[in-house]
């Protein structure tokens, strides 16, 4: 199937290979690992000469591959661009010097192979330093990654509900995204399903099983306290459970004192909940 998006790449890859002044480049996201469809976004890292970078007009740059209709800093330290036929790119424009930063990846990028990524290395230095990540996605069941979820999920849901309990509930709304992107983490340790971490939403539907899927739907809700206060109780029954049935699997301890008191403070929250229905 041809869609805009290959013809885009290709183009990219080409563009790399002319320019001298690039030192290395190389392609991650959805396309690196073979997943793109007609609606992802393309995504490069480009690592210019230190002296050559100033000089660059990154738009310019990207308006070679295809006409650019907006080209902005996002809220996540890098560069984006729409296109004027609506596929969004990522660019990072880096020194070669920080070439080195790849390596901070560990944990969250991974390539099929080598080819899938690396556009261009003129100094060697790109291959060198994504060689741990090649092959398939990192391991998710190692302890340390089991006590970073569960932590995470505990920090927010407590400061999920007491945002709720100052009375911001349309706050209290937003923080659930962020809880459940701790919860359906949760959910894919535990049935294995790991391929989209970054993105734990991503192909969910497809990913995970048909009945946490569906109770999954039972944690969400909209900003009315009445239907957001159910939906916290939910996520929050569904996460201690994954927590404790993880922690018993891989044989680790959970924080019983802090569960305990986040407990406490959901089932007020209910009761109080109820009184004002």
């Amino acid at each position: 199937m041809t869609f805009p998006q290959k013809e885009m790449i290709a183009r990219t890859k080409e563009i790399c290979r002319e320019d001298l002044r690039l030192a290395g480049a190389l392609m991650f996201g959805s396309f690196a690992i073979g997943e793109g469809d007609p609606y992802s976004d393309i995504e490069f890292c480009l690592f210019f000469n230190d002296g050559d970078l100033p000089e660059i007009d990154q738009k310019a740059w990207i308006s070679q591959i295809s006409p650019v209709a907006l080209y902005f800093p996002d809220d996540f330290g890098h560069h984006t661009a729409i296109f004027a036929n609506l596929v969004r790119g990522e660019f990072h424009f880096e020194p070669a010097s920080n070439i080195p930063i790849i390596a901070s990846w560990q944990g969250y990028a991974w390539f099929p192979d080598a080819a899938s990524a690396v556009i261009v290395d003129r100094t060697g230095q790109i291959e060198k330093y994504i060689q741990p990540f090649v092959g398939g996605p990192p391991d998710r069941q190692d302890a340390a990654t089991v006590t970073h979820v569960t932590s995470n999920f505990l920090n927010l849901m407590l400061f999920g509900v007491n945002v709720m309990a100052r009375g911001e509930g349309v706050r209290a709304w937003m923080l659930l995204r962020d809880i459940h992107t701790q919860l359906l983490k949760l959910v894919r340790v535990w049935e294995n399903r790991t391929d989209h971490w970054p993105s734990p939403a991503k192909g969910l539907e497809n990913d995970i099983s048909p009945a946490a899927c569906a109770r999954y739907r039972l944690c969400t809700a909209g900003a009315d306290p009445h239907d957001l206060i159910p939906a916290y109780q939910e996520t929050w029954q569904w996460g201690r459970a994954l927590m404790e049935k993880i922690a018993e699997r891989a044989h680790l301890p959970l924080p019983d004192t802090v569960i305990q008191a986040i407990a406490e403070r959901i089932r007020a929250m209910g009761e109080k909940n109820q009184e004002h229905a």
